[in-house]
């Protein structure tokens, strides 16, 4: 049977976006500065403005290492968060995101914001 080139390469996408498996394992990249991180993936809560850059990811233990913003620039760090904590407390998972550089991610989501 054939597919159609949009049906295999929606699936394609979706199974990309939920994949974490290309995401460098935690403290993969622990000799890369935090400025030249690549952000594979974005999490967040738009109601009030958060937001998680993640840059490391742990499948078995659902813990990713990134940058978190809650809406301060002055208070935002880089850390760890469980992403079961994530979702549970409302964060979305951006399915439309793309890998690219911190500042570019920094970038893109002041565009988003305004």
């Amino acid at each position: 049977m054939l597919r159609s080139p949009c049906v295999v390469g929606l699936r394609w996408i979706m199974a990309y976006a939920k994949n974490s498996s290309y995401i460098p394992k935690l403290y993969e990249t622990e000799n890369v500065p935090l400025e030249e991180k690549t952000i594979y993936q974005v999490y967040r809560i738009p109601s009030v403005g958060f937001y998680w850059l993640i840059a490391e990811y742990d499948p078995k233990e659902k813990t990713a290492f990134g940058y978190a913003n809650l809406n301060d620039d002055d208070m935002a760090e880089w850390g760890y968060v469980s992403i079961d904590e994530l979702e549970q407390n409302g964060a979305v998972l951006d399915t439309e995101w793309r890998p690219c550089s911190y500042r570019e991610a920094r970038r893109k989501i002041c565009e988003i914001e305004e």
